[in-house]
């Protein structure tokens, strides 16, 4: 057994060590496949946390330390392996435009699993994670929301189960939803909100579900940085593809609040963000998040300290629009 086997077995069990190593095999057998959509030479790669939490002391690793954070962790990978196990289940010659009614449905059925927002776009392949693939560029991205109370109480145990359960409750969602296209004659491809095969901001920024702050994370009209996210890939053509942004202005918001820095225990924050050439940003200096992330069970301070998490959007926008900003929020 190699330390890689042995560290991960520690870390999750033998049952989830198995799960994981078969989640990695089903991603590459997918990525193997002939006619799906795969990544391309200026992809960014995946940040794997749990093989890179390898490299710290096991003392440091309080993410992992609790048992009620552990046990969530089995159902979260039981449904990343059934996203991509069920790609099998796509109907053969499937339907590509939907009706305006069963759309309908479609976002009403989502409301009731609990997503907070649904958006639409085309997915750039530069996107899809290095050797990494999916069936296809139509992109549903569904935000679900954190708890707020339990936000508030980062860093702590409480806000990481909550986190953890957010993941298992968007997943679950994600592939009901996936077997709700399914079912009515269309293929699609459910994504997980942990891990992913895309990277998910600028996902969202296209599908105008939200825009990134100064902490990189997407922040949304609806519950500000509180929300996990992930993405349906499905063959319908005729979605309502959004065309602009209207989220836009948070940027100069952040520019000038640039609280959750400021809060941040690791000083983590890159002044201006890395523009790599694929376009993408960094505003994090992961060396230094990292560590913090995994000793203080997860962190989320740039959460719960972001004005978008405690005050309301729209009173943010008027007052930023009218230059009265409350000079207590930023």
């Amino acid at each position: 057994m190699g330390l890689k086997t042995r560290m991960m077995k520690a870390l999750m069990g033998s049952v989830g060590v198995r799960q994981y190593q078969g989640i990695i095999e089903k991603e590459t057998q997918l990525t193997d496949r002939e006619n799906v959509l795969k990544s391309v030479e200026d992809s960014s790669e995946r940040f794997e946390i749990v093989f890179e939490s390898f490299k710290y002391p096991r003392d440091k690793l309080k993410l992992f330390s609790s048992p009620r954070v552990m046990r969530i962790l089995p159902s979260n990978i039981k449904n990343i392996s059934r996203s991509l196990t069920s790609i099998d289940q796509n109907p053969e010659v499937p339907t590509t435009t939907i009706p305006d009614n069963l759309l309908y449905e479609f976002e009403k059925h989502a409301k009731s699993l609990g997503i907070s927002s649904v958006g639409y776009t085309k997915l750039p392949r530069k996107l899809i994670f290095r050797n990494k693939a999916v069936l296809h560029d139509n992109a549903i991205v569904l935000s679900m929301e954190m708890d707020k109370d339990k936000i508030e109480l980062a860093p702590s145990v409480e806000t990481s189960i909550m986190i953890m359960k957010t993941y298992d409750d968007l997943g679950k969602a994600s592939n009901q939803l996936t077997e709700f296209l399914r079912d009515h004659g269309f293929s699609a491809q459910a994504g997980h909100p942990l891990g992913g095969l895309v990277l998910y901001p600028p996902l969202a920024e296209l599908a105008g579900v939200g825009f990134h702050g100064k902490h990189g994370l997407v922040i949304t009209p609806e519950h500000g940085p509180r929300v996990r996210l992930t993405a349906i890939y499905t063959n319908i053509e005729n979605l309502p593809f959004a065309q602009e942004n209207p989220h836009e202005w948070i940027h100069s918001f952040c520019q000038k609040c640039g609280r959750c820095g400021r809060k941040c225990p690791a000083f983590a924050f890159y002044e201006q963000p890395i523009v790599h050439e694929n376009g993408s940003l960094t505003h994090i200096k992961n060396e230094d998040c990292f560590p913090v992330f995994l000793e203080y069970h997860g962190c989320s301070v740039c959460i719960k300290e972001c004005p978008f998490s405690r005050v309301d959007y729209n009173k943010l926008k008027r007052q930023f629009s009218s230059r009265t900003l409350d000079p207590d929020i930023i």
